[in-house]
């Protein structure tokens, strides 16, 4: 009986500190996204989905493309790990932090300068299928971000310090200085620059990302110098574990990269429809899952450090348990009223209802394997926490050949629907290898209560489906009603079957 008391324990206080700590990140985020769907919402007004926009998104998503699969994505999973073993002593901590800061300067500078010479032959690559006035286009846009790959990676490793000392608000405070420029640059130089306005903002606020992490790392002590402790220990365990990290987080940038120059073949806008239902897609999967597996993997790599394996499987379980609660709403309300959440952010200006209904088709394809898609990340950072690069990395491969063959195949009949469709089913296929594996390497198995708590949520998920379909038929010409409506149903349904979880909220450290 002294064990599952303990178990319980265990399992109540991971689910309090995911909360905690994952509510600060969720409410800067609740302002951050916000002013990212103003943001878009401004695009869409400016420009449509157009040729230019085309253009912008493929020039965009190249660099950041590039910095997402060589170094803020991989730093994040194998820093992290390695910053916990030398957080303690401040002097060493600034110094492995400086001597991260310059080789990524050094690298990454060198890469935009190579990028820069064959800047005609990356834009041939990326943009297959535009024209050569689209691909002139691209090319300028391409190269006035092409700084955001040193900026994004720079930030990328300053957030594993400040993370690795349980600090997680400062790096996610960036996202709105970032919004806040590229908003004032849209608006301020549209008429003078035109596109290339956009990419303007998009590198400037890059840099004042960087600019306003400088008071938090000095409220931790962590000081840049000029250093290149090459021989450092941290550094050596670093290079042991990059290559599996950068494997392993590159795949879902490569998928979504590799969506979008397929979808380039189809007719103009579809590729500016794919990235807006993105931007929709991934929004509750930033509310919710990137607080829990943030606050989740820096959690892991403590315990794995210590070997605590109690610890390790109760914060798992309530991971998952908490996925399940936040996202399987999401998905039923993406899936049931994305064409109204579209109408309401993005249908005005040049904007259309043609353009609403592109956006509404890649929508459902990519929320349909909203909860999959967080938990394949989740799990990934699960391994990664346990300096188990390897084995995401493998099960990464494969996926992306198989989102490739998957998005060119359902393409053909469905447009854009096909290849968001296809995110979802590689995101499937990676959870569940991923599951496989970490069974086979930890023993872990959910518990009967994580389970529960799981089915609970499905079953709520049916219910609130059922609600919303009954309410559109009932207000079917009111998107305000229905968008109300939806919400107040989803908080009546899921705040009765899971109350308890605000005591975790609420209670006491």
């Amino acid at each position: 009986m002294g064990q599952k008391i303990s178990d319980i324990d265990s399992a109540h206080t991971s689910t309090s500190d995911i909360i905690k700590k994952g509510s600060v990140i969720t409410i800067i985020t609740m302002i951050s996204r916000p002013l990212g769907y103003i943001r878009e919402a401004i695009q869409a007004y400016l420009f449509g989905a157009t040729l230019l926009v085309d253009a912008f998104i493929v020039a965009f998503n190249f660099p950041e493309l590039i910095q997402t699969l060589f170094f803020s994505g991989a730093t994040s999973a194998f820093l992290v790990p390695v910053c916990v073993h030398y957080m303690k002593d401040h002097e060493e901590y600034s110094s492995i932090y400086s001597t991260f800061i310059n080789i990524s300067i050094i690298v990454t500078v060198s890469i935009s300068l190579l990028f820069l010479a064959f800047s005609h032959g990356i834009v041939s690559i990326i943009a297959p299928g535009f024209s050569s006035e689209a691909k002139q286009i691209t090319k300028t846009l391409f190269i006035i971000m092409l700084p955001v790959i040193a900026f994004h990676t720079i930030l990328s490793v300053i957030k594993a310090f400040l993370n690795a000392k349980d600090h997680f608000a400062a790096p996610e405070l960036s996202g709105i200085v970032w919004n806040i420029a590229f908003i004032l640059s849209a608006f301020l130089l549209r008429h003078k620059l035109g596109i290339y306005s956009l990419a303007v903002g998009v590198t400037v606020g890059s840099l004042l990302q960087i600019a306003i992490q400088v008071p938090f790392l000095k409220q931790f002590n962590i000081r840049y110098r000029m250093v290149f402790n090459l021989q450092h220990p941290a550094l050596v365990e670093a290079k042991n574990l990059f290559t599996g990290a950068l494997i392993a987080t590159s795949i879902v940038p490569i998928n979504s990269f590799v969506g979008r120059v397929i979808a380039s073949y189809l007719p103009h806008g579809e590729v500016a429809a794919l990235s807006y239902a993105f931007r929709i897609f991934i929004l509750p999967f930033s509310l919710f899952a990137v607080p829990i597996y943030t606050v989740m993997f820096t959690k892991l790599s403590k315990l794995f450090h210590s070997q605590d394996w109690r610890g390790i499987n109760a914060h798992i379980d309530s991971s998952l348990v908490l996925i399940a609660i936040t996202l399987v709403p999401c998905t039923v309300l993406l899936c049931s009223v994305g064409d109204a959440v579209i109408r309401v952010l993005y249908e005005r200006g040049a904007f259309t209802g043609n353009d609403t209904l592109m956006t509404n088709r890649a929508l459902f394809g990519y929320s349909v394997g909203l909860i999959f898609y967080a938990l394949s990340i989740s799990f990934v950072r699960i391994f990664n926490s346990f300096h188990d690069m390897k084995t995401p990395a493998i099960i990464g491969i494969s996926s992306v050949i198989i989102n490739a063959i998957l998005a060119s195949l359902l393409m053909v009949p469905f447009r854009n629907l096909g290849i968001s469709l296809a995110t979802s089913l590689v995101s499937f296929y990676n959870f569940v290898l991923l599951y496989i594996f970490l069974k086979k390497k930890t023993g872990y198995s959910p518990k009967k209560g994580t389970i529960r708590e799981i089915s609970r949520s499905l079953l709520c998920g049916i219910i609130l489906l059922i609600t919303i379909f009954v309410s559109r038929q009932l207000f079917s010409e009111n998107l305000v009603v229905i968008l109300f409506t939806c919400a107040a149903l989803t908080l009546i349904i899921y705040g009765f079957a899971f109350k308890k979880y605000y005591y975790f909220f609420l209670k006491k450290k």
